[in-house]
C-alpha cells in the first residue's frame, strides 16, 4: 500500500493479502497513524 503524495513523499507497507478487501484491512492496522487507504490493486500473487 502507498500513502501520500508522489511528488511530496510516499509511505509504504507492504501487504500480504488474499483480496482487496483484506488488504486495505491489514494496510490500516499495521499504519493506523496514517489515513485509511481507499484503494488497493493486485499487484502479484503466488501459487502453492
Amino acid at each position: 500500500m502507498l500513502w501520500g503524495d508522489v511528488f511530496k513523499g510516499l509511505e509504504q507497507e507492504i501487504v500480504l493479502a488474499y483480496d482487496v478487501d483484506e488488504a486495505l484491512v491489514i494496510a490500516h492496522e499495521l499504519r493506523p497513524d496514517l489515513p485509511r487507504p481507499r484503494t488497493a490493486y493486485l499487484v502479484g500473487h503466488t501459487s502453492s
